[in-house]
């Protein structure tokens, strides 16, 4: 399987169209992840209209997860094939039309394809954002850039569940979803006009590389990459699914003021994000040459997500939500400077659309067991005290894993193309 050079070097003569695309690249984050928001926000009002116990709406907050979970590895292959103009047009117009077609579901099952169908949009998302932030950055602005791309998911959920709660509260959550809808479809014409059908890189012959699974298994590094993402990525969808109803119940709250909430959580992990991936570039700043270099960092912030095992402990609302912010902000920039750190210790970079689905069908594999899990934990327990236990257990592993894995680059088995 061949897959293009487009990734290996920087874009050439486009410096006035860079930061559009950059910030293009960011609001396709923030509207994927808004439109996420909204089912949780609007959860409470679904669970009512459908009559499900906590474990099934765990199951319903999972749903989409079952198509991405699949489809990671084969979109991120396309992109590299096709490219992210195409691409990210297809994504989004699809995950879209799931949206209109879960306001106007009337049962389950359908409501529940839609959500399938959403999976199916969204799997090329990460892949295509950290393609095209890698092909339109510098080498010293990769992990800041990477940083800044994953900020749209605390950009995205703070937004939509704002957006969400306004409507869910005043029109219900099926006009809620319609109303995100469209702005995605408006997106996908923003991004036919400003991304270019082609674009120009530096004149290097650079073989392509037949892409295999094995070589990566092969690699310790990979494994540390994984690892750490699948924790990371454990967290992070715990509090994408069930932060609404976290902050309700610790708080009382109703179905909006838990939305308003949220989205001062989700604003503050956008500045802790962008602080701690700044800080994180000057820290990394003399080791750029080392390929391992970034894993220290991402061991750090890993380990300052496990402060959500203290939240148990924490009485004062104040203190809770500067626990949930700063945790939250710093599982958006250990994911970002994990995927930076793949990236560095990658050989062939044609691979790296590649590369990124394969370490994301992993993590998104844990991600599809969090709100699932969680569900369970909350029928049988009655709160959210273990979950917070598990979740800071697990990324204590993960900054471990990813500390003592990654010692070499990762090589695959390039062949010309003759």
């Amino acid at each position: 399987m061949l897959l293009s050079s487009s990734v290996s070097t920087p874009v050439t003569g486009m410096a006035w169209r860079r930061p559009a695309v950059c910030a293009a690249t960011v609001m396709m984050c923030v509207i994927c992840y808004g439109d996420r928001a909204a089912l949780s926000v609007a959860l409470p009002d679904i669970v009512h209209d459908f009559g499900l116990s906590s474990s099934q709406a765990g199951w319903v907050l999972s749903s989409f997860l079952w198509s991405y979970f699949f489809l990671n590895l084969p979109s991120s292959i396309l992109l590299d094939r096709l490219g992210p103009r195409l691409v990210g047009i297809l994504a989004v117009a699809v995950w879209s039309a799931a949206m209109v077609q879960g306001s106007l579901a009337m049962t389950l099952p359908a409501f529940l394809l839609s959500r399938v169908v959403l999976g199916v949009g969204e799997a090329p998302t990460f892949a295509l954002g950290a393609k095209v932030m890698r092909l339109w950055s510098s080498p010293r602005q990769r992990g800041l850039m990477m940083t800044l791309f994953t900020s749209g998911i605390s950009i995205g959920l703070a937004s939509g569940a704002i957006v969400a709660g306004y409507m869910v509260a005043h029109h219900g959550w099926r006009m809620a979803f319609s109303i995100l809808a469209s702005v995605g479809f408006l997106w996908c014409f923003l991004w036919y006009f400003l991304y270019p059908a082609r674009i120009k890189t530096p004149e290097t012959p650079t073989p392509k590389t037949r892409f295999s699974i094995r070589p990566f298994f092969a690699s310790r590094s990979f494994w540390g990459v994984v690892i750490a993402q699948c924790c990371v990525n454990y967290a992070n969808f715990l509090m994408m699914s069930w932060l609404p109803i976290i902050l309700k119940q610790r708080m009382n709250l109703s179905v909006f003021d838990a939305s308003v909430y949220t989205a001062y959580c989700y604003t503050g992990a956008v500045v802790i994000s962008l602080v701690a991936g700044r800080l994180g570039e000057s820290l990394h700043h003399s080791h750029t040459h080392i390929p391992t270099g970034r894993k220290r960092i991402v061991a750090l912030y890993l380990s300052v997500v496990a402060m959500l095992g203290f939240l148990p402990f924490i009485h004062s609302i104040p203190l809770s939500m500067v626990c949930l912010i700063l945790s939250m902000g710093f599982v958006t920039a250990g994911s970002g400077a994990n995927m930076a750190l793949l990236a560095d210790l990658l050989v062939e970079q044609d691979a790296l659309g590649a590369a990124n689905g394969l370490v994301l069908t992993f993590s998104n594999g844990t991600g599809i067991l969090a709100p699932v899990i969680t569900g369970y934990i909350l029928q049988f327990t009655g709160s959210f005290e273990y979950v917070f236990y598990m979740v800071a257990a697990l990324v204590l592993a993960g900054a471990g894993a990813v500390l003592a894995l990654p010692r070499t680059p990762i090589k695959l088995h390039a062949v010309a193309n003759g």
